[in-house]
């Protein structure tokens, strides 16, 4: 029976696969993935759970993790997953796309221990355009000093970001350069992404104390590159310096971007290079139907077999996918936990990642930390 049954599943597959690839243009095809394709030389171990609304995750120098929630938490925990403490922004405005948003860990954290957090708050005592206060949710960027476990010594980095209820951004990632890089969302606005006078829409190239290094390629300016609908991802191929950021289109048209200096990436005008004479920098791949690509890592060990590839969450296509930069080769190495918000990789080759499946709107579903490692 049980035969039958998986002649009949590859049967539904060839076919929903021979439908995809007639009704979507060849060059931004990518198939789903099939169940259980997940590597047998490797297991996948659950190191916590019952989180709320988990947005990004990192492993510290010493092995500890640290993991944000979009409600405004910062977690910490042991190797082993046990919670040590949490810490909460107490100015966090938490909606359906604002909120604790990105965390990144300083180059230098052995000797200085910061980590930096981007988050949307209420301002309310905006006097903006001459008005006489009130609220507004804006986004900024903070760097906070980790001690025994908790975040003191707060500092603003860069405020007054643009924010809105939706498509806010949030990545932050230090690059080969010791630069740090951020991701602004158009904030549901796709005009301001291709006016310079507005940081919506862009990726900013900051100091680590924020100010503006004297190389970027616009004039006092923090911005790096801009035509960008809603970066989510980041990630640097540390042999060769290049820069990927991985980005959700608006109806399929997800985007693999390798990001230059000073570079327009089109939208709200083009997507996937769909003008007959594209204007702007292509998108290195393509996803449609839509898979939303979230966070993102170039691997560099070969623990797992994944080094070089390019390793995706994807929350719409709920797996992991592993690219090869060089042949292009993709497929799905991880299946069967649902939506995928963020990965990263620890100094021992083991992959850590973090589920989305916890709805907004009924508030249903739980989520969870996996580690991915060599089965000894």
């Amino acid at each position: 029976m049980r035969k039958y049954t998986g002649i009949i599943i590859g049967i539904i597959v060839v076919v929903i696969s021979i439908y995809t690839i007639s009704n979507t243009p060849s060059e931004t095809t990518i198939l789903l993935p099939s169940p259980n394709l997940e590597d047998r030389e490797s297991v996948v171990k659950a190191m916590a759970e019952g989180l709320e609304y988990p947005t990004n995750i990192i492993v510290l120098p010493d092995d500890r993790i640290v993991l944000t929630e979009q409600t405004g938490k910062t977690l910490i925990f042991d190797s082993n997953g046990s919670l040590l403490n949490t810490y909460q922004l107490p100015d966090n405005y938490f909606e359906e796309g604002a909120g604790l948003l990105g965390l990144a860990v300083d180059p230098q954290f052995a000797s200085n221990h910061y980590l930096y957090l981007y988050y949307t708050y209420t301002n309310n005592n905006d006097t903006s355009n001459g008005g006489g206060g009130g609220n507004k949710i804006l986004n900024k960027v903070i760097r906070a000093q980790e001690k025994n476990n908790s975040l003191v010594d707060i500092k603003t980095i860069i405020d007054n970001i643009p924010a809105s209820k939706l498509q806010n951004g949030g990545v932050l990632k230090f690059g080969p350069d010791g630069k740090l890089y951020i991701s602004i969302g158009d904030i549901t606005n796709s005009e301001l992404s291709q006016n310079l006078s507005s940081l919506a829409g862009k990726i900013l190239r900051l100091n680590s104390d924020g100010t503006i290094p004297n190389d970027n390629p616009f004039d006092s300016s923090s911005i790096y590159s801009y035509g960008h609908r809603n970066v989510v991802g980041i990630a640097w191929d540390h042999n060769t310096n290049t820069m990927y950021a991985s980005e959700a289109g608006r109806i399929g048209n997800d985007e693999i971007n390798i990001i230059k200096s000073g570079e327009n990436y089109g939208w709200p005008i083009e997507e996937c290079g769909n003008l007959e004479e594209s204007l702007f920098i292509n998108a290195e791949f393509c996803f449609t139907p839509s898979i939303y690509p979230s966070g993102i890592i170039i691997s560099n060990s070969s623990e797992l077999n994944y080094n070089g590839k390019l390793l995706i969450a994807t929350l719409k296509g709920e797996h992991l996918r592993s690219i090869d930069p060089i042949t292009k080769d993709q497929s799905p190495i991880l299946t069967g936990y649902g939506r995928i918000k963020d990965i990263t990789e620890d100094k021992n080759g083991s992959l850590y990642i973090i589920t989305n499946n916890r709805g907004f709107f009924d508030d249903s579903g739980s989520d969870r930390i996996l580690k991915i490692m060599r089965n000894e």
